[in-house]
């Protein structure tokens, strides 16, 4: 390889940042899905304790773990991770469903 090659190639890995960047963009969507997880929880109790329904928040965190799962059984190419993704999409079909029944009811 020449050297053209070899600086072609470094700038085409890092073209979305350097590994530093990547983690940090990493870690700071987990940190940022752990707030969201936990004031979901927060939201879920107190509508628990006025006697509603959380299916809404249930089939928020439903999906959004099943499309964390259906993504890595992608990327991946892993039926380990799809076959909990869909079922998790299932379940918050499922809730979704049940939020909207109870709305028209």
């Amino acid at each position: 390889m020449n050297k053209d090659e070899i600086l072609s190639k470094h700038k085409n890995e890092n073209r979305f940042g350097d590994e530093r960047e990547k983690t940090i963009r990493t870690r700071r969507d987990a940190f940022s899905l752990w707030g969201v997880l936990g004031l979901g929880v927060v939201f879920m109790g107190l509508k628990i304790w006025q006697g509603q329904s959380p299916a809404d928040l249930v089939s928020l965190f439903f999906c959004m773990s099943g499309l964390a799962f259906v993504y890595e059984g992608v990327q991946l190419r892993q039926k380990r991770c799809l076959i909990p993704g869909v079922v998790l999409l299932a379940l918050a079909a499922w809730f979704f469903y049940e939020f909207c029944r109870a709305l028209l009811a």
